[in-house]
């Protein structure tokens, strides 16, 4: 994948990984239960639900100053 590029395909594929296996290598826990997992230059923040056996995707956010400002307020 190109620096900077991302296909819907390819978003939705990591997508769908990620219902059926959601820390995969390379994710990264933020708090509680709020990861984060890298596709390329973007990040795909979302919250496993444990009780309820589910991902909720907070937000795909190319990376920057500002990827991850704001994120507690996501999954409120």
């Amino acid at each position: 994948m190109p620096c900077g590029t991302l296909t819907v395909a390819e978003l939705l594929a990591s997508l769908h990984g990620h219902a059926a296996q959601p820390r995969p290598m390379g994710c990264e826990k933020l708090y509680d239960g709020v990861y984060r997992v890298r596709l390329g230059d973007w990040r795909i923040i979302y919250l496993i639900d444990e009780e309820n056996r589910r991902v909720d995707v907070g937000g795909i956010r190319r990376r920057g100053e500002r990827t991850y400002k704001g994120i507690d307020d996501l999954f409120r």
